[in-house]
């Protein structure tokens, strides 16, 4: 059984609305932004939200930078093992 704080997309917002307050600049705060908002399109697009950031992480640092849009949840989707698609996850 999960718990509450992680079905309930009211309270994860309101507490990750909290902890930008303490981003430490309006520049972290924006950073912070765009990773739950790449994290939030994820699932959407049937990716497991933790296996897609790990995919990103290990190819961002080695990939060029004019094609980085590559790396959007719905173009990674047909280039991730399929123990990446959330429909494989149990919830």
């Amino acid at each position: 059984m999960r718990p509450f704080y992680l079905s309930n997309p009211v309270w994860r917002t309101k507490n990750e609305t909290r902890s930008t307050l303490f981003a430490g600049s309006d520049a972290g705060g924006e950073r912070a932004a765009a990773i739950y908002s790449l994290l939030g399109s994820a699932k959407p697009n049937g990716l497991d939200p933790e296996l897609y950031m790990r995919h990103v992480l290990e190819q961002i640092a080695d990939y060029p930078i004019n094609r980085v849009q590559d790396l959007l949840p719905w173009n990674v989707i047909n280039t991730l093992p399929s123990a990446s698609l959330s429909s494989q996850v149990s919830t």
